[in-house]
C-alpha cells in the first residue's frame, strides 16, 4: 500500500513538473515573439527621418528597408537614449547599412559605419566610429581586418553604449571599443549614404533596442 501511494505521488509530482515547464516555455515563447515584434512597431510608430526624406524608407514584413541616390538619410527614434544596447542585421549590396546612436539631430551624434567587402569604394570593408559634430565627421575607431571579407553583405551589428564608453560587436565578436564624451544621450537610429553613380540600397532586420 505504502509502495502504491508512493508511486501515484511520483506519477503526480512529474505531471506537475512537466505542466509547469510546457506552461514556461509558453510564457517564454510569448515574451520572445513581443519583444521581437516591439521594436517594429515602436519603429513604424516613433521612428522618423530626420535627414533625407521618409520616401527613401519603408517597413515591409518585418524589415527596413532604405534607399538613396541624394546623399545622406537618417531614420532616428523621437525617444532619447542615454546607456542602452541596440542592435540589428545589417546589410547592403552597393554601399553601406550604418546605425547611428546618440544623435542631436542629423548633423550631430555617432555613426556605426557597416561597409562591407566588395561594395564600391569600400575595398575589403570597414567597420568605423564615427562623431559627427556641425555635419563634420570624424572617425573615432576602427576595424579593417580580413574577417571582414568572410562575412559577406549581411551582419548582425550590435552597440553598447555606458556612459562614455561605446562598443561594436560584429556577428557576436567585440571589434571596436572607444570613450568619447561628446554626446551622452540622443535618439538611435540607421544611417544610408549614397548618390546617382554610387546609390545606396540597405536592409535592416531583427532590429532589438
Amino acid at each position: 500500500l505504502w509502495t502504491s501511494k508512493l508511486m501515484t505521488w511520483t506519477k503526480a509530482k512529474t505531471a506537475m513538473v512537466v505542466s509547469a515547464c510546457l506552461l514556461l516555455a509558453a510564457v517564454t515563447t510569448t515574451i520572445i515573439v513581443y519583444n521581437m515584434g516591439k521594436p517594429m512597431r515602436t519603429i513604424q510608430s516613433e521612428w522618423s527621418a530626420i535627414s533625407g526624406d521618409s520616401g527613401q524608407w519603408s517597413l515591409d514584413n518585418g524589415k527596413i528597408k532604405a534607399h538613396t541616390v541624394t546623399g545622406d538619410s537618417i531614420f532616428a527614434s523621437r525617444e532619447e537614449y542615454g546607456d542602452f544596447t541596440f542592435s540589428a542585421i545589417a546589410s547592403t549590396t552597393n554601399r553601406e547599412a550604418s546605425l547611428a546612436i546618440r544623435l542631436q539631430d542629423a548633423s550631430n551624434g555617432y555613426l556605426i559605419v557597416f561597409a562591407p567587402a566588395g561594395t564600391p569604394g569600400n575595398g575589403d570593408g570597414f567597420i568605423r566610429l564615427v562623431k559627427r559634430t556641425s555635419n563634420s565627421e570624424t572617425t573615432v575607431a576602427a576595424y579593417q581586418k580580413r574577417k571582414l571579407l568572410t562575412v559577406g553583405k549581411s551582419a548582425k551589428i550590435k552597440v553598447m553604449a555606458k556612459s562614455s564608453l561605446i562598443t561594436v560587436f560584429l556577428n557576436g565578436e567585440k571589434v571596436l571599443q572607444a570613450h568619447d564624451t561628446t554626446f551622452t544621450t540622443g535618439y538611435i537610429g540607421f544611417r544610408i549614404y549614397g548618390w546617382a553613380d554610387f546609390p545606396c540600397d540597405a536592409t535592416f532586420s531583427h532590429v532589438n533596442f
